[in-house]
């Protein structure tokens, strides 16, 4: 489960940087806090099957800098049916995802920078962790950004 989902994380990222890299206008402050506000958006909507429980757990675990995973399995392990319950809701996020990658590049493929790929994933990231609202979207965002670093 956990690879599933971090390939969809770091999907996402990808193509949120990509879609940066690719067209005509630079990308501004603004740019980045739309992006991170867009992307919010998705994950929002896209996990209301994941129980608070889980959500913040996954957040906790990123502020703490504790392993998430050990954090999700915590929570299923409280109570198996509603961990199953999560495990699925955590994979249908990951497919939603590829959606709203793919309405994200549409929306944003007129925006383009010159920094590099990790520049532009840090100011997405710190543009989200200043979206309210949005600290289960930064926790996943800032997993999948760890789990990129660690395959580059």
């Amino acid at each position: 489960m956990k690879k599933n989902i971090m390939k969809k994380l770091i999907l996402l990222l990808s193509i949120s940087s990509a879609v940066l890299v690719t067209s005509c206008n630079m990308a501004s402050d603004a740019d980045y806090d739309a992006m991170a506000k867009d992307m919010c958006d998705c994950v929002t909507k896209s996990s209301a099957g994941i129980s608070d429980e889980m959500k913040d757990a996954l957040v906790k675990s990123e502020k703490d800098g504790t392993d998430m995973q050990k954090a999700m399995t915590e929570v299923m392990m409280k109570d198996m049916e509603k961990g199953m319950a999560d495990a699925q809701a955590m994979m249908d996020l990951g497919k939603e995802m590829e959606t709203c990658s793919k309405d994200l590049e549409k929306k944003y493929d007129k925006v383009y920078t010159t920094e590099s790929q990790d520049v532009v994933i840090e100011k997405v990231l710190v543009a989200l962790k200043g979206q309210k609202g949005c600290e289960f979207t930064y926790a996943l965002m800032k997993m999948g950004a760890k789990e990129m670093k660690k395959q580059q």
